[in-house]
Order: structure tokens, then C-alpha cells, then sequence
């Protein structure tokens, strides 16, 4: 029933009992769609306290439940609320998985992709003057002893290993360059079979191996090499065409026994429509003892060693041969031995012979990878400005397809760093600022702990040598702390312990910067539609040398070096405001740093990580 109930007054009471009355006696039509009711009526007295105001009554209007039953009230509401009660939690449950695994599973960091020999760390070797394995040999370096220094290259943070000259000579190491073929390996840095370890453990360690190859003067010129490069793409259709002209021949002369094969293949020329007569076939290029035939091909040598294992090569004296004719398609033929993810270098110099030479020059940027570039540091900072902005600015940086540059600053044919400059302690300064630079570094064997050329008075005759000083070892890891077994003279007088310094462990410590931040490693980046390095020398006064790296959305790095022998407090808070230090000497490292007054000691250097 639905009621209704009235409030009112006493006075007016009387009346409302009279009208309830009449309406109670007569049928009462409500605002119901579907059927008359009656209406009940009840009358309510309350009875109130109130200061003598009149009670107020209530009337009670009560219509009676219609006796429909709906269909939908007959369903099992509560199983139907608790269906969609978890329904909607298995729901949320699973849009909340997915946002989870979403997260879980998205890139950490957004970097730019490159391949493995762009922007890693390099290491260069001479075989014969980084371990001596053998137990009372003869003093000279060799493969064995580089696959026991590969845990120590790993911590260092080397990616590509370069090893210089492992090819036979008559007069090994003394003059390494004159090799007598490219295809085996020096007796006296092992066999075969060490090489094959080697590389296996190269890999093992995700670490690559590059060999260079010393084309000059092993090759005065690349003629022989056109033959390879015609003959290879000619020979599918010389194949088909042998194969046709021999099954024709075939029948010809069952039905003419008595005729030459030569006037068979007369006879042939003519019966195919050609008015000349056949000519005998060409022979292959023949190859001049002074050059380089097939036994001797740098293409044969590069498909042998590729199919050894090795990741790239080092072209070294490519310069030599880029105003050949044939040396654009040489090249392209080279780079098509390697297959996916094999590299070659060349340095700077080969790019910089081809600048008149529109066919070489193109190859060269288009089948090379690395672009070696020699860094001098023994003219100040002003010196190493000009020379890094010639190459940041110059073609190398014009495309983004272009190759990348290999910096070095030592190798085979150079003094070594702690030599040539006047901080004896700042050739790990130096090094730290190659890896600075945007491209792909590389570490001349000792320079990462700064040792010196050897002091042979008794070997003047081998002055170009005298930068290959074997290696100074300290002992760890349960490994000799020596080049050589005790009792073994090395073929060159051992480095002597290198001066102490502050950075000692900071290579290893900039190698991982580069690793993990675009800003340093990368090459350049593309702005306003324009391709530029993301590099800026920003001072170089009093040999203190400041180099900035910047990356959009990312902090900038800033390297500061004093190559000076004396120390410098300098105020450069015109060009920053502050940062904390991530690669320097312990004292230094994880130290805020503020540019107002930064005070930098002879032969140090050290990595800012600038405040956003």
C-alpha cells in the first residue's frame, strides 16, 4: 500500500473529518494507468507539547501494490550482482597486468642505434711486444700471450682488437713490413691453430679482431686485382655460354667426324648469325711477377682470413693506389667479400689522395667504415683544436651515412704519447681525450698506463722500432708481471714502470661513460636538416683544453685537461655554472665541481657531468 500521510492543525480538524467521510463513501480514481483503487484513509492524532499551540495530525493515504509479476523479478539478482562484481575485477586485473607488462617491457633508454664498431673502444696490438708465452723462448710476443691478456682487455673495456703485422717475414719483428705473403701466419708468433683460439676467445668475450693488412709496399700496384673483380662477374656468363656452345658442338661433330673443331666452331659462328669468324678465348689477366697474381691477390688473402673468422681490416697504404683506373671497383669488390657486420679501415690520408679523383673518393665514402685520424699532441691545445675541427667540419661529417672517424694517438709509425709531450704523466690525459671525441678511439698498446720508448743505445739501427717497447705487466690475476718468462731476454728492451699518476683506472672508467650515454659516443646528430658532430672545443688557453659532448634531452659532458706543466685556476664560469665529476682522479671523483674557480694540476683530466 502506499501511504500518505497529512499534517495539520486542531482548528481545521472538523473539516478534514468531514470531507474523509464523503470521500470514503465514494470510489476514488487515481493518476493509475492500468486500474481503479480505492483509497483508505486514517486519520492520526499526535499529540504535542508546545507552548499551547494546537497538535499537529497526520492523514494517511494508502493505495494498494499492483498484483502484476514482472519477469525481470524473477531473475537471481544476487548471483547476477556478484557475476559482474568480479567480472569487472578480473577486468581492471587485467588492463593492470598489461600496463605492468607494458612497463616492464619498454626500452630503458632510448638511444640511437649503431653497430658494433661505432663508437666502441678500439685496441691496437704489435703481436711481438705484448706477451711472450712460451716458458724459456725467445723473447718475442705471440698469439698465445694475447688470448692470456684478453680478461685484462675486457676490464678495460676494448671492443675491436687490431692486431698490426701477423705475417710472415724474413726478419720478424725487426721489419715487420716486409712480408713474404698474407695468407699464414709468423713462426715466431705460433701457428694456425693459436690463432684459431685466439679468435675463438676474441668472440667468446663479444669482442671482435681486426688485422691490418700492409698493402704498400707488399703490392706496388693493384694491377691483377681488375682481373679478379671482371672474371668473378663475367664467369656466370661464360659458364652458360660454354655450356651452350659445348652441347651444340656435340652434335655437330657426330655428323662431321672428318671436320677440325675448329672449323666445327667456324661453322657454329655462322649457323648463329655472325658474319666474323670465332675467335679462341680470351685469356685471364696475366699478372707481372712485380705485382700481385692470384696466389698473392689481397682479395684471395681478405676471403681467406673472412673465412677464418676475422671481423675487418685495416688497409693500410691505400693511399697508394686511388688514381688507378680500376680502384673504385677493386674497392666495392673487397667490400663485397666481407659480408654483413665486417669492416675495413683506411686512414684519413687515402681520402685526402682521392680528392681529385671523383670515382675513388665516392668509393672510399661509401665502402670504408672507419676513417683513422692521426691526433699530434706534442704542439699544444691550440694544435689538437685545429686538427679535430678539420675533420668535425669537414666531409666526414657532411652525411650521416658517411663513415665514422677512428681517432688515434699512437700507433706503429708515431712516438709514444708519454714521449713526445713535457707532462711525463699526461699521456693518460691524452687518451681520455681521445675517447672525448665523437667517433670510435683507439688505444695504442701501454698507453693506457703510459709507458715510454725504449732507450736502446745498443740498437740506433732500429730507431723505427724503438716505439715498440714489450709491454710493462702488472702482476694480477695470478699472471706473470713480466713480457717474458724470467731468463728470457726480449727482443727489445722491456718498459720500464710508468710514471705514477692520478688516473690510473680512468680509461676503464671512460670506456663504460661511452657505453652508456649517446652523448659521448655518438658520431653527430642532425640539426635544422643539417648533419653536425655534437662536439665543441670550448677553450684551449694556458694548454688547459676544455671539450664539451651534448645530446638533445640529454645532460652534456664536459672533459677539462691541463697538458701544461704547471697548475692553472681558471675561471670559466662564463661557459658553465657546475656539475659533479664522473671520470677522474679518485680524489676528484663524484666531487661537485663549480667553473668559478676549477683548479686543474699538470697532467690532469677529468669528466663533468653539467647540471641540467
Amino acid at each position: 500500500m502506499y501511504k500518505l500521510e497529512v499534517r495539520h492543525r486542531e482548528a481545521d480538524l472538523a473539516f478534514f473529518s468531514s470531507s474523509l467521510t464523503i470521500l470514503a463513501s465514494v470510489p476514488y480514481r487515481v493518476s493509475n494507468p492500468f486500474r481503479f483503487c480505492t483509497m483508505e484513509s486514517t486519520l492520526l492524532f499526535y499529540n504535542q507539547e508546545n507552548g499551547g499551540k494546537p497538535p499537529l495530525v497526520g492523514i494517511q493515504l494508502v493505495v494498494p501494490k499492483s498484483p502484476k509479476d514482472y519477469r525481470f523479478m524473477k531473475w537471481n539478482w544476487p548471483l547476477i550482482r556478484k557475476t559482474c562484481f568480479w567480472s569487472l575485477m578480473s577486468v581492471l586485473a587485467g588492463c593492470t597486468a598489461l600496463v605492468i607488462g607494458v612497463l616492464a617491457t619498454m626500452p630503458k633508454k632510448c638511444d640511437p642505434p649503431v653497430e658494433w664498431w661505432q663508437g666502441s673502444v678500439f685496441y691496437e696490438i704489435f703481436p711481438a711486444s705484448f706477451q711472450d708465452s712460451s716458458k724459456g723462448g725467445d723473447g718475442i710476443g705471440d698469439l698465445r700471450g694475447i688470448t692470456m691478456r684478453l680478461d685484462y682487455l675486457k676490464r678495460l673495456g676494448v671492443r675491436g682488437i687490431r692486431l698490426n703485422s701477423i705475417f710472415p717475414a724474413p726478419h720478424y719483428p725487426e721489419y715487420y713490413s716486409d712480408i713474404s705473403n698474407m695468407t699464414d701466419i709468423n713462426v715466431n708468433l705460433g701457428t694456425l691453430k693459436d690463432f684459431e683460439k685466439l679468435l675463438d676467445e676474441v668472440h667468446r668475450r663479444n669482442m671482435s679482431l681486426i688485422l691490418d693488412l700492409p698493402l704498400y709496399p707488399y703490392a706496388k700496384t693493384l694491377q691483377g686485382e681488375e682481373g679478379q673483380v671482371t672474371n668473378k662477374t663475367n664467369k656466370g656468363i661464360r659458364e652458360r655460354r660454354g655450356l651452350i656452345e659445348d652441347s651444340m658442338l656435340e652434335d655437330m661433330v657426330t655428323t662431321t667426324p672428318s671436320t677440325s673443331i675448329k672449323n666445327v666452331r667456324n661453322t657454329f659462328s655462322t649457323v648463329s648469325g655472325s658474319s666474323a669468324p670465332f675467335e679462341e678465348p680470351r685469356a685471364l689477366p696475366v699478372v707481372s711477377a712485380d705485382s700481385i697474381g692470384n696466389e698473392r691477390s689481397i682479395g684471395s688473402a681478405i676471403k681467406t682470413w673472412i673465412d677464418r673468422g676475422v671481423d675487418g681490416f685495416y688497409l693500410r697504404g691505400l693511399e697508394r693506389y686511388v688514381h688507378e683506373s680500376y680502384f673504385p671497383d677493386i674497392l666495392r669488390h673487397w667490400k663485397s667479400l666481407l659480408g654483413p657486420r665486417k669492416i675495413l679501415i683506411c686512414h684519413v690520408d687515402a681520402l685526402n689522395a682521392a680528392t681529385h679523383f671523383e670515382p675513388s673518393r665516392n668509393a672510399i665514402l661509401t665502402r670504408i667504415d672507419l676513417i683513422d685520424v692521426t691526433l699530434r699532441v706534442s704542439n699544444g691545445t691550440e694544435d689538437i683544436k685545429a686538427q679535430v675541427e678539420a675533420v668535425t667540419k669537414g666531409i666526414l661529417f657532411e652525411r650521416a651515412s658517411y663513415p665514422w672517424v677512428h681517432w688515434s694517438v699512437g700507433g706503429v709509425d708515431s712516438r709514444r704519447v708519454a714521449s713526445s709531450i713535457d707532462v711525463k704523466n699526461a699521456s693518460m690525459a691524452v687518451s681520455l681525450l681521445a675517447l672525448m671525441l665523437p667517433g670510435t678511439p683507439s688505444i695504442f698498446y701501454g698507453d693506457e698506463i703510459g709507458i715510454m720508448d725504449c732507450e736502446c743505445e745498443d740498437h740506433q739501427d732500429l730507431a723505427h722500432l724503438h716505439n715498440l717497447a714489450p709491454m710493462y705487466w702488472e702482476k694480477k690475476d695470478g699472471l706473470d708481471d713480466k713480457f717474458a718468462s724470467v731468463g728470457v731476454t726480449a727482443w727489445l728492451p722491456e718498459a720500464s714502470k710508468p710514471l705514477e699518476t692520478s688516473l690510473i683506472g680512468t680509461i676503464a672508467e671512460m670506456a663504460k661513460l661511452r657505453s652508456d650515454t649517446p652523448t659521448i659516443y655518438v658520431k653527430a646528430i642532425s640539426k635544422d636538416s643539417d648533419v653536425m658532430a655534437n662536439c665543441d672545443i670550448r677553450y684551449t688557453k694556458d694548454e688547459i683544453i676544455v671539450i664539451e659532448r651534448w645530446y638533445p634531452r640529454r645532460n652534456s659532458y664536459v672533459f677539462v685537461a691541463n697538458l701544461g706543466n704547471g697548475s692553472r685556476l681558471k675561471d670559466l664560469s662564463s661557459l658553465y655554472y657546475g656539475g659533479h665529476v664522473v671520470v677522474g682522479p679518485a680524489n676528484r671523483l663524484n666531487q661537485d665541481v663549480f667553473f668559478k674557480e676549477l683548479n686543474v694540476p699538470p697532467g690532469e683530466a677529468f669528466v663533468i657531468k653539467l647540471d641540467k
